[in-house]
């Protein structure tokens, strides 16, 4: 596995074992209720408190621009082992609801500060050819994570405070990884000044309002749906069958479904992806009535169809905003996004419950059809402001070129044996800007060789080629020169640029981009 494989597992490893906290208290809902004789109302304020908190602790970080100024490993790492404390004195301590609201909603701002830097630091880890499928891996993380609980509580057995228990294990261990395992990427921009400006400037702009509206509509259906589709099932409180059915479908169908909308994504384009999700999951909400209660396997398709379809979309819509926003501050505008969403979250939440007293469990959930018939006008705006398709994928190859486009215009360079590749020759090099870029996102990658080998420099001189620099003197053998000490010694064949002698040759070469800090040692290959 490449580091950039292995890197962007982590980083889904750990939003996984981290969010595990989220939906913990709505999982034994049914036994808090029991348990200290809540109301129905008092219910789903334990439930949309860690929404609140949430959305509290994101527009702080994003006011003070914190996700694109402190190191995102740490912050993450300090979001979990937080979020993870709160959830784990909920399970030993907490005897009531008040003292259970307030440690939700202190979890919820923790978490602030673990969905949003993840995104940030798989993005580091991507190029703009698999942003969305990447994205779509961690959204999947999500949907697992925060499905883990009805998964947890869904074991015979096991008490709530067990439950709650090992979701804050699971914290734990993400603040764990995040520490001590996880690195941003390469292409991670640098630490940008404060700007707490920024967010309300966001806003002003058509292409990421747009975005945001379709994240609104969105959210509104997706978290209402996770948190009450078992009790839509079941007509009232969920039991075990009802748990394990909201995992497949929101967890294991909704994890297929991001990966699946991310690679379609960066395959067909952001807007036909998103507008599609938007348009079936739309359709579920209005037909669930007619579904609910009929036979168990075709509830259970109808379950992960749904399940599948409300989520596709997320990591699209994120991608977007990341290609639409400035670079220097994405941590913000999805830190921004996500206030707004997820302060949404609690208004659908709350509405659902309502819904239900008046007309019953089965036909709720139609009201969360709002959303996406809200959402898919503003995702349809959004053709004028991003491109129909990404740019071409980067697959790689056999051979030293790994990783370059298919169908750009290369450069044959000669064949010279060198350090780095001593039997190899030279690579068919993109002829073209991209070259850089391509280069070192790929050796993030582990695709890659390495730039200071010559390879990399090559790409590095036609690079400047391609945008009107002049190119470097070409690379000839200098005939060997006699040692001083040992006047009969054979000689390496010292690399020369024509026309500058062979003791500035190093520095020469890099100001013309080959650079290292002493020049490369090369020797013909035989028969040339």
């Amino acid at each position: 596995m490449t580091a950039g494989r292995r890197a962007r597992a982590l980083v889904a490893l750990v939003q996984v074992l981290g969010l595990a906290v989220w939906f913990s208290a709505s999982a034994v809902l049914p036994e808090l209720r029991a348990e200290w004789n809540l109301s129905a109302t008092a219910g789903v304020w334990l439930t949309t408190s860690v929404q609140l908190g949430f959305a509290a602790g994101a527009v702080v970080s994003a006011v003070l621009t914190l996700a694109d100024r402190v190191p995102p490993q740490r912050l993450l790492a300090a979001g979990a082992a937080a979020a993870a404390a709160c959830t784990l004195l909920l399970a030993a301590v907490v005897d009531g609801p008040v003292a259970a609201l307030v440690l939700r909603t202190l979890t919820g701002v923790c978490l602030a500060l673990v969905y949003p830097v993840g995104m940030k630091i798989m993005t580091s880890w991507s190029d703009r050819s698999r942003r969305a499928r990447d994205l779509g891996v961690l959204v999947g993380a999500l949907t697992v994570g925060s499905a883990l609980p009805h998964l947890i509580g869904g074991l015979p057995g096991l008490p709530w405070r067990g439950v709650l228990a090992g979701a804050a294990l699971c914290g734990l261990a993400a603040a764990a990884l995040a520490h001590w395992c996880l690195r941003p990427g390469p292409a991670l921009a640098p630490a940008p000044p404060p700007d707490t400006g920024y967010a309300l400037r966001l806003l002003r702009e058509p292409g990421p309002r747009l975005v945001v509206l379709g994240y609104l509509g969105h959210m509104w259906e997706l978290y209402a749906l996770w948190t009450w589709l078992g009790a839509a099932l079941a007509g009232g409180d969920p039991g075990p069958s009802e748990h394990l059915l909201v995992f497949v479908a929101a967890g294991l169908g909704g994890a297929a479904g991001c990966v699946l909308g991310g690679r379609a994504a960066d395959r067909y384009g952001r807007v036909p992806v998103i507008a599609t999700a938007l348009l079936v999951s739309g359709v579920c909400c209005l037909v669930s009535p007619l579904v609910i209660g009929a036979a168990p396997l075709l509830v259970s398709a109808f379950c992960v169809l749904w399940g599948t379809a409300a989520v596709a979309d997320s990591a699209v819509l994120t991608t977007a905003t990341i290609e639409i926003a400035d670079p220097r501050y994405t941590g913000t505008a999805l830190t921004v996004q996500t206030a707004l969403g997820f302060l949404l979250t609690v208004a659908g939440i709350a509405t659902v419950p309502v819904v239900a007293a008046a007309v019953g469990w089965q036909a709720a959930l139609v009201v969360l059809a709002v959303g996406p018939a809200l959402g898919l006008p503003a995702v349809l705006g959004l053709r004028r402001h991003l491109p129909a398709a990404p740019a071409p994928s980067v697959t790689p190859s056999a051979g030293p070129a790994a990783g370059l486009p298919m169908g750009l215009p290369t450069v044959e360079l000669p064949r010279i044996a060198t350090d780095d590749h001593p039997t190899a020759p030279l690579p068919r090099v993109v002829a073209g800007p991209p070259t850089v870029e391509l280069y070192r996102l790929r050796r993030a990658a582990g695709v890659e060789p390495d730039p200071s080998g010559v390879a990399g420099r090559v790409a590095r001189v036609l690079s400047d080629r391609s945008r009107g620099a002049a190119p470097p003197a070409a690379v000839q053998p200098v005939a060997p020169q006699p040692n001083a000490a040992q006047p009969n010694a054979a000689q390496p064949v010292a690399p020369r640029l024509d026309g500058v002698p062979p003791d500035t040759a190093p520095s020469a070469a890099r100001r013309s981009g080959w650079g290292t800090s002493a020049a490369p040692r090369r020797r013909d290959r035989p028969g040339e």
